[in-house]
């Protein structure tokens, strides 16, 4: 994918955003617990979700590096909604399924939710886990993003016989999803448990080696693209941090004229265009790379945007003084939009860990539960 088609993605989503997604449009959607279907129907409408989804299956058949610049101004407005596994997993989903399997028409126009237990890493709750036994799925997992509200769920079993990825309705008898606690007021949280059924037993749409290309890939396409709006996130709080200090007056002057302030907005600057120039490298390398390689793009994107973003989060609030404490601005949920995402697939210390024992081993970046 070139640079100006990339680039084009990003000026395009971003201006749409700057038209019609204004700061009462996301505190409406906050308000309603970051879901609102018509919202959903007006980005599918306008072809996001279909960047990365093949031209066979009704798409516009571009990488997922697509799907990547498009995160970058959805995290620069702070879109809530279900963005990252729309623009992925039915693209990919869809690269992976046998063409001759019907399923894959119960993915057209569906919401879909990620129920992968590494999604939170070494922050996940003892006994988060999915297996297949005696041909069902039993087990539960926590803070599943926009279970209650998918069509479909993208389960994460395991199997005797290695990880299996299964496709199932939101609303099947052999499911119960419940809604759960969330910090991060863009997004809505579930807990998803699977009933063991006498009835059939649960297909899986891939299974053995072909889940785990999928499951690298899909992996790691999920920690590019939350890098990406952390990139987006911090942009926006740059520039919001950067106007604030030029009209906030102490001692009868702008306090962005005090050094002092400067060299918070000189580290909060070199952060945020580091970040955005990992992402624009990992994006433009990912394409052609192999699923070694990818993996361990996707893991050094993802740890340096966790702690990158965080840090420019924290100045910015500290800049802006009392009003950064309050929820009369918006601050608050950029802040903790950052802090939901630090921990999604990898905070910046689990990462480093992972890619430390890659680089010392000369092996590939493996996931949480299988670092020794």
């Amino acid at each position: 994918m070139t640079d100006s088609v990339t680039t084009e993605v990003e000026q395009t989503v971003d201006a749409y955003l700057t038209r019609s997604f204004d700061a009462q449009r996301r505190l409406a959607l906050v308000d309603a617990r970051a879901w609102d279907p018509t919202f959903l129907d007006e980005v599918q409408a306008l072809g996001w979700f279909a960047l990365a989804v093949p031209e066979s299956a009704g798409g516009l058949g571009m990488p997922l590096s697509a799907a990547g610049a498009a995160m970058l101004p959805l995290g620069r407005h702070l879109v809530p909604g279900p963005m990252i596994e729309q623009l992925v997993l039915p693209a990919l989903l869809l690269r992976h399924i046998d063409e001759g399997d019907a399923r894959r028409a119960e993915l057209a126009g569906a919401v879909v939710a990620l129920v992968d237990p590494e999604a939170h890493g070494s922050w996940s709750r003892d006994g988060d886990r999915v297996r297949v036994r005696d041909g069902h799925l039993s087990g539960d997992l926590t803070a599943v993003r926009f279970g209650r509200e998918a069509d479909l769920l993208v389960a994460v079993a395991d199997s005797p016989d290695g990880p299996q990825v299964h496709l199932l309705g939101s609303r099947s008898a052999a499911v119960t999803v419940q809604p759960a606690a969330s910090a991060d007021p863009t997004a809505s949280l579930a807990t998803v448990t699977f009933v063991p059924q006498a009835g059939a037993p649960a297909e899986p749409v891939l299974a053995g080696r072909a889940a785990e290309r999928f499951l690298t890939e899909m992996r790691a396409w999920a920690r590019i693209l939350a890098a990406c709006e952390l990139s987006g996130i911090a942009t926006a709080l740059l520039e919001t941090t950067t106007a604030f200090v030029q009209v906030r007056e102490q001692f009868g002057r702008p306090i962005g004229s005090f050094q002092a302030v400067k060299h918070v907005l000189a580290d909060m600057h070199a952060l945020a265009c580091s970040l955005r120039n990992v992402c624009d490298s990992v994006l433009a390398d990912a394409v052609s790379a192999c699923p070694d390689d990818l993996s361990m793009l996707a893991a050094v994107a993802k740890a340096f945007a966790a702690d990158a973003a965080l840090e420019v989060c924290e100045s910015a609030v500290q800049m802006h003084g009392g009003a950064g404490f309050t929820t009369e601005t918006d601050l608050h949920l950029y802040y903790k939009r950052a802090l939901a995402l630090r921990a999604w697939y990898g905070d910046h210390e689990e990462l480093a860990h992972r890619i430390g024992d890659a680089l010392l081993t000369g092996s590939h970046v493996h996931e949480s539960r299988n670092v020794s």
